[in-house]
């Protein structure tokens, strides 16, 4: 099962680029987002992994100008997730779901992040020395992709 030791290693992940914030709001946020992405894509919850990125004010720009904690515009905001391939409606699900737990934490309605999803099949995927579809016979019977004409 993928909530092995192993697993928990693996997929999916998240990189979260974002102002340097509190241990306190780093905390709700890994809560919030993992729930988020299990209840959305499906996802165990001891498989997914979330690392912040943050920076100090004049590290980062938007629009071209270097943002500030005095600025009244929305810093940079980046996620970035790897995870296996998902459906549209998974995505939609996440996209929804994830700026939403975003934003509750951090109770600023107008700073909504850039989300993007980079999927990787489970022959793409390393965890342990073996992909993941040698590793575990449920990934190995996975589809890798979903049907293009469904919406």
């Amino acid at each position: 099962m993928l909530g092995s030791k192993q697993g928990r290693d693996a997929m999916p992940s998240l990189e979260v680029t974002m102002p340097r914030a509190t241990l306190e709001i780093r905390e709700k946020l890994a809560l919030r987002l993992t729930r988020a992405v299990s209840e959305s894509a499906g996802f165990e919850p001891e498989i997914f992994g979330i690392r912040f990125l943050e920076y100090d004010e004049g590290v980062a720009a938007c629009g071209g100008m270097l943002w500030n904690a005095g600025s009244k515009d929305a810093p940079y905001l980046h996620f970035l997730l790897y995870c296996p391939r998902l459906s549209r409606a998974q995505k939609q699900s996440l996209a929804t779901a994830l700026s939403a737990a975003f934003v509750s934490v951090l109770k600023k309605p107008d700073w909504l992040p850039v989300i993007h999803i980079c999927e990787h099949p489970y022959d793409n995927i390393v965890v342990g020395g073996k992909l993941l579809s040698d590793a575990y016979d449920e990934c190995a019977q996975k589809r890798f992709y979903y049907d293009m004409g469904a919406v």
